[in-house]
Order: C-alpha cells, then sequence, then structure tokens
C-alpha cells in the first residue's frame, strides 16, 4: 500500500470536523452558504459557487445555472475562520437534512508538501469504501472513479457534502469537483481562486460586536462564570479592536485570559498597545498568529514576496497604485499585478475606492518585521522608502500652492485646479500625517520639518485641527533637532497658529512669543512681522485688546518698511478686528477698507471675503444694516466660489445675526440652522454651541420660549463638556434673557447670577456688564426694585469704562423701565433721554424709537402735559419708520392720537 505523506485517510462518510466551540459572528454568511447548499427538487444543472466577503444574492430562484456541481469556495487570510465557518455550515445542512454524508480532506495548500489532487482522491476514494486493490493509479482514472462512486451514492438517493479545506491553487480542487449535481463541494483557500468557475465569497474580520461575542463565548465555555468580556466590555472591544478582529488572534487571545483567570481586559490591551510588534503576544502555546502568516507569505513568489516586504515602508494606513510603484520600483501596470496578486493571497485588501489597497493591521505588523528583518542587510529599503516621503511633500507643496494662490497666478500643472488639489489631500490625509510622524522618528527631521507647514492650509480649512497641531508639534521637534534657529522660529510660529484653531489661545499665544523671540534674535524683520500678526490674534481672543492693538501696530510698521503687502493688508484686517472690539468703529472701518483694497490688487479672493465678512460685522455694529448685508453677501458669494465650506458658516451667522437684530426672527432661525449643520459636517463643537446659542435668541425673538430654551440648554451643555468658561456664561446669560422674555423671573435670576459668578471669573468686563443688565431687568420682574436700579447702574459703569455706548443706551432704556415700574418716573424720563441720545449716536432707530416710547409711558405717569407725550409718541413712531419696523410705527401712531 502506498503511503502518503500527508497523514491518515479517512475511513468513512462521516468525516466532517466537530462543530467548532465557540463558533459565532458569522450569520449572514452562514445565511449565504444555506442558500447554496439547499437542495433543488426537479432543477437541471447548478452553479458551481465560491463564497468570498461578498453579499452573496442567489439568482433565479437561488439558483445560478452552470454546467459543473455546486461548489462555495471560501476565501480570506490566515486565521480568519475559513474552516469554522464551513464545518459549521455542514453541521448546520445535517440539521436542516440538506446533506446525508460528509467527506472532508485538508489538502494543505500552504505546507512545504501540499497534497496532490491524485493524493487528495487516494484517500476520498478508500472513504468512500474502495479498497486499495481497486484504486486506479493515474489521477485521470481516480477522478473518473470518484465521480462514479458519488454517482452511485446519488441514485440511491444519498447527497454527499465534500469539504475540500486549505486549498492554495485551482488545480488541487478540480479534480474533486462532483459530477452529480446532487452533490455538494465547498473549498477553503487563503487565495481567491477566480479561475474555479465559482462563487466566491472573500471573509471579512468580524464585525467589533461579533468579536466581542467571540471572546465572551470562549471565556464562557471555559467557565460559565466567567462574565469579563461583559463586565469590562470597553477594554474587551479594545483588545479585539487591537487584535484586528481575526478570529484567531481573538481565540488566542481568550486562551491567554482563560489561562489567567485573575487578569483585566484592560491590562491584556495595555499590553497589547505598548508592544513593539503585537504578535509576539498572539501565541498561546498550541497555536501562533505569525506561524499561520508564515504559512502564507512562503506561497509567494520572490517578486511577490519583495513587494509585501516593501509596502509596509508606507507608514500611512493605506496606499495608492501610484506610490506603491514607487516603493515597487516598478512601471504602474506591473505594479498593478502584484497588488493584484497578493490581494488574492489575502495579505492584501482592495480599497472602496479604485486604485488604493490596505492591509489588515496584524497582516501590516508581520510585514513590517519582514521588512525589518531584510533591511538590515540592504540600504534599498531606506532609499525607497525617502523616495516615497520626498514624492509626497513635492505633492503636497503643489496642492498647497493651489489652495493659497492668488486669482491669476500661476500654480504647478500637477493638478487640474484647486478641487482636484482637495482631493488627493483628502484621499492622502492619513498617510501625509503618518509621513510626518515616521519622518521625524526615521530622522528624517528636514522632511517632518517642511510638510506640516504645507498641510496647514488644508487642515485649517477642512477643521482637522488636532491632526494640524499633531503635525506642527512633531515639526517643531524636528526643527529643534536640526538647530536652525529660522526653522525653529517657524516652527514655533506655526504650533502657534494650529493651537489658536484649537482655541488654545494660552498656549498659542506663548508660542507666538517664542517665534518672536527667535525672529527678533536672528533680525529676521519678516519672520518677526508674522510673529506679532499671529501673536495679535491670539492677545484679541483672550481680551488682551489693547496689548492686541500694539502689537499689530508693530506688525503694520514692518510690512510697510518691507514693502509685504499681503502681510499688510493682514495687519490692517487685525487691528480692524481690534478696534471693533474696542468700540472705536471709525477705525475698525478704516482697517477692514483698507484691508479690502489691497487683497483686491493681489488678486487675493479669500483675503478679499473675509474682509468683507470683517466690514460686515462692523457694519452691523453701528446699524448700518443694509449695508451689513450687502458686504456679507459679498463675503458669502466669495467663500462658496473658493469652496470654503466652513468660512461660510461664519458670514452665515453674522447675516443671522442681522436678521435678528432687524427683527426678522424667522430668517434669523432658519439661518442659524443652516449653520449649525454646516458645523456639524465638519465635527466642530465650538461652532454647534454657538449655533444653538443663537438660534434660542431667534427663537425668544419669536415668542417660541421653551424651544429657546432648550437650544441653550443644549448649548451650555457642550459649552460645559469643552469647558468653555465664557461660552458657559453667554448660555446662562442667553438662558436669563428667554426666561424674563417668558415672565419667569426667578429662574431668569439665577441664570443671571450664574453668568455673572462666570463672568467675575474670567475677568470679562464687558459680558459682566451685560450680567448686571441682565439681574437688573430680571429683579425688576419681581419687584426688587432698589436691587434691579443697583444692577443697571453697574453696567453703565463698565458701558462708560469700555466706551460701548450702544450697550450704555441699551441700559439707560432699561433702567428707565425698572424706575418707572418703581414709581419713579421722572427719573425714568430721565434715563430714557440718555438713551435717546446714546441711540442717535450710535445710528440704532430702531432701540431709539423704544426708548422714545418708555419716555412717553414715562410721562404719561408722571402727568406731564399731553402735547409732551404725544410729541414723544410721534418720534417714537418716526424712529420706528427710519428703522423699518411697521407695526411698531402704527402702535406708537395709535398711541399718540389716542394722546
Amino acid at each position: 500500500m502506498e503511503i502518503h505523506p500527508y497523514g491518515p485517510a479517512p475511513t468513512a462518510l462521516a468525516s466532517l470536523p466537530p462543530k467548532p466551540a465557540g463558533f459565532t459572528g458569522r450569520d449572514e454568511e452562514l445565511t449565504v452558504l444555506m442558500d447554496l447548499l439547499r437542495p433543488t427538487v426537479g432543477a437541471g444543472p447548478r452553479q458551481v459557487c465560491a463564497v468570498s466577503g461578498a453579499r452573496a444574492a442567489p439568482a433565479h430562484d437561488g439558483i445560478l445555472e452552470t454546467g459543473a456541481g455546486v461548489v462555495a469556495a471560501v476565501a480570506g487570510t490566515a486565521g480568519v475562520g475559513k474552516t469554522s465557518l464551513v464545518v459549521a455550515a455542514g453541521h448546520v445542512a445535517a440539521q436542516l437534512g440538506y446533506v446525508d454524508a460528509f467527506l472532508f480532506i485538508d489538502l494543505r495548500g500552504y505546507d512545504t508538501a501540499p497534497v496532490l489532487p491524485a493524493q487528495a482522491l487516494d484517500a476520498l476514494l478508500r472513504s468512500l469504501g474502495v479498497e486499495d486493490a481497486h484504486i486506479p493509479p493515474t489521477l485521470e482514472e481516480r477522478a473518473s472513479l470518484y465521480r462514479s462512486q458519488l454517482e452511485t451514492l446519488a441514485v440511491s438517493g444519498s447527497t454527499v457534502l465534500v469539504i475540500a479545506d486549505n486549498a492554495s491553487t485551482p488545480q488541487q480542487v478540480r479534480p474533486l469537483l462532483p459530477g452529480n449535481d446532487s452533490h455538494r463541494l465547498l473549498v477553503t483557500s487563503r487565495h481567491t481562486l477566480p479561475t474555479l468557475g465559482a462563487r466566491l465569497l472573500d471573509l471579512d474580520v468580524l464585525a467589533p460586536c461579533g468579536a466581542l461575542r467571540l471572546l465572551d463565548t470562549a471565556l464562557r465555555i471555559a467557565d460559565p462564570a466567567d462574565t469579563r468580556a461583559v463586565l469590562q466590555e470597553a477594554d474587551a472591544l479594545a483588545v479585539a479592536r487591537l487584535c484586528g478582529h481575526l478570529p484567531l488572534a481573538l481565540q488566542i487571545a481568550a486562551a491567554l485570559l482563560i489561562d489567567d483567570p485573575q487578569q483585566h481586559f484592560g491590562e491584556l490591551a495595555a499590553e497589547l498597545a505598548r508592544t513593539t510588534s503585537p504578535l509576539d503576544l498572539l501565541d498561546d502555546g498550541e497555536r501562533a498568529l505569525r506561524s499561520s502568516l508564515d504559512l502564507s507569505f512562503q506561497s509567494l513568489t520572490g517578486p511577490q514576496a519583495d513587494s509585501f516586504r516593501r509596502l509596509a515602508l508606507n507608514p500611512g494606513p493605506d496606499i495608492s497604485t501610484a506610490d506603491a510603484a514607487l516603493l515597487l520600483e516598478r512601471d504602474e501596470r506591473e505594479t498593478g499585478a502584484l497588488l493584484a496578486a497578493l490581494t488574492r493571497a489575502h495579505l492584501l485588501v482592495r480599497g472602496v475606492v479604485r486604485d488604493r489597497w490596505h492591509m489588515l493591521d496584524l497582516i501590516r505588523a508581520y510585514a513590517q518585521e519582514l521588512a525589518d528583518r531584510y533591511s538590515t542587510t540592504t540600504d534599498v529599503y531606506r532609499r525607497v522608502q525617502r523616495l516615497l516621503f520626498d514624492h509626497r511633500v513635492a505633492t503636497v507643496k503643489a496642492a498647497d500652492e493651489h489652495l493659497t494662490a492668488f486669482l491669476g497666478q500661476p500654480v504647478p500643472q500637477v493638478f487640474a485646479g484647486e478641487r482636484q488639489a482637495l482631493d488627493w489631500l483628502d484621499a492622502e490625509r492619513a498617510n501625509l500625517l503618518a509621513t510626518v510622524e515616521a519622518a521625524h522618528l526615521l530622522g528624517h527631521h528636514d522632511l517632518a520639518r517642511r510638510l506640516p507647514p504645507l498641510l496647514a492650509e488644508y487642515l485649517e480649512r477642512g477643521r482637522f485641527i488636532d491632526d494640524w497641531v499633531a503635525a506642527a508639534t512633531t515639526a517643531l521637534a524636528s526643527a529643534r533637532v536640526l538647530l536652525v534657529r529660522r526653522d525653529q522660529a517657524t516652527a514655533w510660529i506655526r504650533l502657534g497658529a494650529a493651537l489658536d484653531g484649537a482655541r488654545r489661545f494660552q498656549e498659542a499665544a506663548e508660542a507666538h512669543r517664542q517665534g518672536l523671540i527667535i525672529s527678533q534674535e536672528i533680525k529676521d524683520r519678516e519672520l518677526e512681522g508674522v510673529a506679532l500678526s499671529n501673536l495679535g490674534c491670539a492677545l484679541l481672543e483672550l481680551g488682551a485688546y489693547a496689548e492686541a492693538a500694539d502689537v499689530h501696530r508693530r506688525d503694520l510698521a514692518i510690512c510697510q518698511e518691507i514693502n509685504d503687502l499681503s502681510g499688510e493688508g493682514k495687519a490692517w484686517h487685525n487691528l480692524g478686528n481690534v478696534m471693533r472690539h474696542l468700540r472705536r468703529f471709525d477705525e475698525a472701518l478704516r482697517g477692514h477698507e483698507r484691508d479690502l483694497d489691497i487683497c483686491r490688487s493681489l488678486g487675493d479672493r479669500r483675503g478679499e471675503a473675509a474682509a468683507w465678512q470683517c466690514l460686515g460685522t462692523v457694519l452691523t455694529e453701528v446699524r448700518r444694516f443694509d449695508e451689513a448685508v450687502d458686504a456679507l453677501e459679498e463675503a458669502l458669494a466669495l467663500f462658496v466660489a473658493t469652496e470654503d465650506r466652513f468660512a461660510e458658516a461664519g458670514v452665515l451667522t453674522d447675516l443671522g445675526v442681522v436678521f435678528r437684530e432687524t427683527r426678522r426672527y424667522e430668517e434669523a432661525a432658519a439661518t442659524h440652522r443652516e449653520v449649525r449643520a454646516i458645523y456639524e459636517e465638519f465635527d466642530d463643537a465650538h461652532g454647534v454651541s454657538c449655533a444653538w446659542d443663537n438660534l434660542g435668541r431667534a427663537l425668544t425673538g419669536l415668542g417660541e420660549f421653551e424651544t429657546a430654551l432648550d437650544a441653550h440648554r443644549k448649548s451650555l451643555r457642550m459649552c460645559q463638556e469643552a469647558n468653555d468658561l465664557l461660552g458657559e456664561a453667554a448660555a446662562w446669560c442667553n438662558i436669563g434673557v428667554a426666561h424674563s422674555a417668558a415672565g419667569n423671573f426667578p429662574e431668569a435670576i439665577e441664570a443671571h447670577l450664574r453668568d455673572l459668578a462666570l463672568c467675575l471669573q474670567a475677568e470679562d468686563r464687558s459680558r459682566e456688564g451685560a450680567a448686571w443688565n441682565g439681574l437688573g431687568i430680571a429683579y425688576t420682574g419681581v419687584g426688587r426694585f432698589d436691587e434691579a436700579i443697583e444692577a443697571h447702574m453697574r453696567d453703565i459703569a463698565i458701558c462708560q469704562e469700555t466706551e460701548d455706548q450702544y450697550g450704555e443706551g441699551t441700559t439707560w432704556n432699561d433702567l428707565g423701565a425698572s424706575l418707572a415700574a418703581s414709581g419713579a418716573y421722572d427719573e425714568a424720563a430721565q434715563a430714557h433721554r440718555h438713551a435717546i441720545g446714546l441711540f442717535r449716536r450710535t445710528n440704532a432707530p430702531y432701540e431709539e424709537g423704544e426708548a422714545f416710547a418708555g419716555l412717553a409711558t414715562a410721562l404719561a405717569w408722571d402727568g406731564h402735559d399731553r402735547s409732551e407725550v404725544r410729541a414723544a409718541w410721534e418720534a417714537s413712531a418716526a424712529a420706528f419708520i427710519t428703522a423699518g419696523a411697521d407695526p411698531e410705527a402704527a402702535a406708537s401712531q395709535g398711541a399718540a392720537a389716542a394722546v
């Protein structure tokens, strides 16, 4: 008798291995296999099927027509659970009566001595009851006898499921195809077998929930009382993620936990995360993931093995065919063929987007081990990796030039336009950020320093703020290694800009100061100006308005000195912003107008848009609403044209404020809802919070108080979660305003007291004044007039200190209402007159109309002559007409007629 090296052959028609213990997470795939294994009565020949991770959809009532027998080939990477799936499918098929007998054979396709087709047929024939003496010598004769034996079983009404496990090539499988369509053949392979003429099902790793279920099931089989996976769910999910959701890795992890019943999932997760190679840990003494992957790697050809190692040199999560060609040093056609071969071997995965590829995390770790081992004997890998890094820097530079170019400025031909540049950056973002970190760790400090500044415009515009800060931090670390002082200054300034974007203004200011000190030491006036410009912006956010103004004036002088027209425009822009906060609106308007002129002359469309936006904001402050709307619409059109979606949200916010100030509350609410949706697109919590708060103010104007309060509370919660002190104060202020408008004065008092406490803590005088005024209104509502008057006077003092004439006018008017409610009509009239004068100076006709109405009421209650009262009502009506407030004007005219 011939002795075969593959081991003892089966001797019966019940050779299906036991159902895998703890099998779970494959319900969908089992359903697919059951559809394929279900018997068909009265049908013709059925499909040769193979199962390939995809969703298999049966055709023609679940039957796919071919001329060969039914085959399902399950393909997938090592350890993904192919054998477990087909064995489990066999057991289910037996329970359902789909199959009467089983033939199982391990083809050992990835061993050094795989089972040959003739050897496989020898084993299967003996299993079918054929004596050794009757087994013919040739492959063709054995295949013929095999089909004849199966035909005999079919005639007797028996259905056989043949499972050919671990095939490496279609040639191993073809002779095993049943000749009769009553029988079924399931194949498993680490390779996709497209030439088998079968339905292909590539088995993917488990979903997180399935991975968790596998861990829990494995632990409970060993000890039904072991509930660690459930009680430590978050850490168990972390272990599953670090195991790549790969069933074999999960089973090994479960075995390690079973072996140590006191071990916490968190400990194992920390160990897996800490180790340089998780493959070292994923070995339970019986099973080792590395050994399983070794078998797959050994099946590769020389060029495929070299390609597999080289792909690990890419530091990012995926790679394009073009970038892979650089690493492989081949043209794109050859590269594509090699990548496809690795994909068929399930050592590589095709991306959702065509011509992009990635590895599962654990396979990537294995490939990196091989690459590290190989690179010790050659410098080829380091050279091609640097080639890839340099290519990425050059391409990012070209993309950045498209993003920052002024109108009419020539741009590199690498991209057809800005949109294509942005699409490429979106696709490569994770790779580029990983390249920054890898370059720093590998000692390519020149590259790690240069790449982040080229990404800054893209990362800022896309609101990838955490990525921006991380990349800028790495660039600074590399600049410090290089010891070039100018590079260090630039890196500090770039980091400051990123921290500014993250709203970490104190840290941003410190970074800019470091950049300023170095630029002054090396006497680099241009860099000094940049540092001053950025420092001033951080100081503005910190409320240090006077210092910010001084810093921006110094920047302006430097830009004029070195003829930096673009820098000069930014300096005027920044000065205008500071002057607006200082309530020096004429100077603010001049600054933004100068900036606008410069941006137009340079063809800087985004700069022009920002100038229009700031002009619109200042025009809103001085109550020139029609002009404000025109300016903001100019800004919006330019931001739309330059595809700056985030900046659109800022302009729409300002438009919403104009609508609210002009009592167009419906439009204001709709605009702020649109703004919120945009910020949600960018996952910008601060923007979303502000949008909720602005929406609440518009809803208060509409009288929808409960809905308004709900919006403000959502803003409040987000600010508290972000530890945004001033945002929280603003939310409490607006909650108080909404409560007062609804007549809920005790609740309003509580809200304004919370607001006041936060403003005092933050030392924000302007917001403190608003809190005092809100308290005054609420105190009046509950009849606590002395406290109300004191609160209003505190706000008036703050407004005078900060030169906020409009705010002062508002508070004088509110004070007049409080005095009138207390019966002090003469003092109330004086307060309203103060308000009228201030509103006239700040061009606030609507508020002027309200103040005249308050004056008329106070005069009437104080018993003044009817002509004075009528004159006040008529002045109120005139002011409302000027403001375009027709209902209010009509009410004032009616009051005047009644007098």
